[in-house]
């Protein structure tokens, strides 16, 4: 590292928790709470009275060494970026989380004292496991990777051979060890990338909040920048990495092949009373992790949806107050002096009375004569469905839709989950129906690249027909429920 990089770091939130006074009460109680109990979106009156249970128990032991209150120590270590402070959405009450810089600090302080036994074997046999993997993965030559497999199979049936002449090669309780303590740092080394990763989600949703108060040019070029920031976060090597371990996560078989295989381990007697308990949670911890920041990218979306219909307002208002600007300038100068131009008519609504309405008038049915249709020589051909009418009621569907956007906690619905509840009954024609809803208070998202397979039955003839449609997600539009209102009065 060079001189002025070090120089630079001493400003990082993690140095000068370091370097601070309260460091010891700031890593210990932190470290307990955030990083032992995983606890994440802590309330700040439950965080307040922890902090001033322990501040009792240390001022009972040392008097005056923390004067006071658990309240003002709370709101220091906001300031200082240790904790974070902020309000889930529909809360009224403060809650607290801990900061990447935090969880830098209490693994490096962990790492410090000696310990009485240090695994090497395992690490060893994961570089080479990774290095063969990464050599086996890049191979072009389909003979070199048969090579390789039956390498693989013929050490495999070696194994099976040696088993079947009674020959049982078991771990050494100093190898079981090693391995279960790189499982230990490896599962804690997870839960912090997951609070790096949303600190650098969070810090988009701060730039993004930035543009949108400092914005003076169009829509078209904050979208952009926003998008361009997002979109570099999703390609980067961090979220990519990301996605792919958060889509393992969502494998339930995989999930309960983990939580089979830790206590399989945890249960063996080789360890000696070593196994961490703490360690049966982890696959839990790993999904709430997960969640909370794929939230974050929700509210991110949430934050791009708004300022698009702020913006729609604001500048629907703007063209508005110029219009009404530039008839008031004609009026003031219309006689005063010969305006070279053309002359055009001031808009002005034109009003229809109820009894200008044309009444109804009946369609007349026209009666088919089928007398002279002449038989065929071929097979007999079921027709009468060409002459089945159907007639899809759009009103019914809008309330479908309506129902599950306003039963929805996030305010949206996609269009699969719709038709699961609701099953189509007119095939086709209905299907094509959603596609065309309309109403003030909804908005139609479609994303053609990802797609949902539809199965429903077929109108009159046994059996099921598929369709596959581009995702459609219907939202919730405020500001569209608002105009139709006003429009209505």
């Amino acid at each position: 590292m060079q001189f002025d990089q070090v120089t630079a770091l001493t400003s990082h939130p993690a140095w000068v928790l370091l370097r601070a006074d309260n460091a010891a009460l700031v890593l210990s109680f932190c470290g307990t709470v955030f990083v032992d109990e995983n606890a994440r979106g802590v309330p700040e009156t439950v965080l307040e009275s922890r902090l001033d249970d322990r501040l009792y128990l240390l001022n009972e032991e040392k008097p005056g060494s923390f004067p006071r209150s658990a309240g003002a120590y709370l709101a220091e270590w906001t300031k200082n970026s240790w904790l974070r402070k902020y309000y889930p959405p529909g809360e009224d009450e403060a809650h607290f989380d801990a900061t990447a810089a935090l969880e830098k600090a209490v693994a490096w302080v962990r790492d410090l004292p000696a310990r009485s036994f240090i695994g090497t074997e395992s690490r060893l046999n994961t570089i080479v496991a990774l290095l063969r993997q990464m050599a086996f993965g890049t191979e072009t030559d389909p003979q070199t990777r048969i090579d390789e497999l039956r390498r693989e199979r013929d050490a495999i049936d070696a194994q099976i051979a040696r088993l079947r002449a009674g020959e049982v090669d078991m771990l050494s309780p100093l190898a079981l060890l090693d391995r279960y303590q790189q499982v230990e740092s490896t599962a804690g080394e997870l839960l912090r990338d997951f609070r790096e990763v949303e600190a650098n989600l969070r810090e988009l949703d701060v730039r993004l909040r930035h543009q949108v108060a400092t914005a003076e040019g169009g829509k078209g070029e904050q979208l952009a920048s926003f998008l361009l920031d997002r979109d570099e976060i999703a390609r980067s090597d961090q979220g990519q990495s990301f996605q792919a371990f958060f889509d393992y996560l969502l494998s339930p078989r995989r999930q309960q092949e983990l939580r089979e295989l830790l206590q399989q381990v945890n249960r063996l007697q080789q360890l000696g009373g070593r196994a961490n308990q703490s360690l049966l949670k982890i696959p839990f911890a790993w999904l709430e992790a997960a969640e909370n920041t794929q939230d974050t990218v929700r509210q991110l979306t949430e934050q791009l949806r708004r300022f698009l219909v702020d913006r729609s307002r604001a500048e629907d208002r703007r063209v508005l107050a110029l219009m009404r600007s530039i008839q008031r300038h004609v009026t003031v100068l219309e006689g005063q002096a010969d305006l070279p131009g053309m002359a055009l008519d001031v808009p002005q609504p034109h009003l229809t009375l109820p009894m200008e309405r044309r009444l109804y008038m009946p369609v007349e049915r026209i009666e088919l004569d089928t007398a002279a249709v002449e038989e065929s020589d071929d097979a007999e051909v079921d027709i009468s469905e060409l002459f089945s009418g159907v007639h899809v009621d759009t009103e019914a569907l809008t309330g479908h839709v309506l129902e599950a956007v306003t039963a929805s906690p996030s305010g949206q619905a996609n269009l699969a989950a719709i038709v699961d509840d609701h099953p189509l009954t007119l095939g086709l024609a209905e299907l094509l129906a959603y596609f065309q809803v309309e109403h003030p208070g909804l908005d139609m998202i479609v994303d053609p690249d990802r797609t949902d397979l539809l199965v429903y039955p077929r109108v009159h003839v046994p059996g099921h027909t598929q369709a596959r449609v581009p995702h459609v997600t219907f939202v919730r539009d405020e500001g569209g429920t608002t105009a139709g209102k006003a429009e209505q009065e």
